[in-house]
């Protein structure tokens, strides 16, 4: 039976060792997708190379993975220090459901994880115990959407945000669709984002990201993109940035490299 990859509980055992919101909006649920999605907080090692990750993330794949785990992603965040703190990277889990991933990590790990571990502890080692659960809504329901999966390599703008007395679910919603027509109407060029992700917690995540109501998460192919959008956004966005400030108030944008981890092929 496929276990899970559970980097945390691989490598927490070698360490041991040594020492809903309701939906209110039914269209916004007949343009999104729905995805359980997991982050651990990582610490690289004093191997910690570009060539020694790409080798770690190799064999990972060629493991015995659970069959709900269908994505995974690597953040660099370009920021000196995170909400995790200083020098910290991102793991990133996509599961078909809550509860396939509470099965998986349930699974003790197999030789082979933990072989794996081992072998690359003084690459990356993460938090798993800690490890942070989110119900993700896409926002692009277009053409440019697919570029999710067939891209190994884009980069993420992160907004911190929080609701404020007349912040909701509903709002929310709405004002992810109303973002959607200015990005129809605005942004038509090759340069915005080709997806957004609005995070809102489904687990007991610890401070300080539980302090955040919701994670608006904007994709682009890269910064020289984004930083268009940016500006264009700047220029011609500010009716919708009044709709997002009549609802909450955000940090950002804070941006990582990102990477595809787990190989669709």
């Amino acid at each position: 039976m496929k276990k899970l990859l559970a980097l945390i509980l691989i490598l927490l055992a070698i360490t041991s060792c040594s020492e809903q919101a309701e939906d209110t909006n039914t269209e916004v649920e007949e343009i999104v997708q729905r995805p359980y999605s997991e982050y651990l907080t990582c610490t690289p090692g004093n191997n910690f190379t570009p060539e020694s990750v790409r080798a770690m993330i190799t064999e990972w794949n060629q493991l015995d993975l659970d069959d709900s785990l269908y994505f995974a992603a690597g953040h660099a965040p370009l920021t000196e220090s995170t909400l995790a703190g200083s020098g910290k990277v991102f793991w990133q889990l996509f599961w078909q459901s809550k509860e396939d991933a509470t099965q998986a990590w349930s699974e003790d790990p197999s030789e082979e994880f933990l072989a794996w571990g081992e072998k690359f502890q003084d690459v990356l080692t993460c938090d798993g115990d800690g490890r942070r659960g989110y119900d993700v809504y896409w926002g692009r329901d277009n053409d440019r959407s697919g570029e999710w999966e067939d891209n190994t390599q884009w980069v993420t703008y992160a907004h911190y945000c929080k609701f404020n007395e007349a912040g909701n679910f509903e709002a929310l919603s709405s004002a992810a669709q109303e973002f959607n027509i200015y990005l129809d109407n605005v942004e038509s060029g090759t340069d915005g984002p080709f997806t957004f992700g609005v995070y809102l917690h489904n687990n007991d995540n610890p401070e300080p990201y539980i302090n955040y109501d919701f994670f608006w998460m904007n994709y682009y192919q890269n910064h020289d993109d984004a930083q268009a959008s940016y500006e264009r956004f700047a220029q011609t966005g500010t009716e919708m940035q009044a709709t997002f400030d009549s609802f909450s108030e955000c940090e950002g944008p804070f941006p990582s490299n990102s990477y595809q981890f787990l190989s669709t092929n």
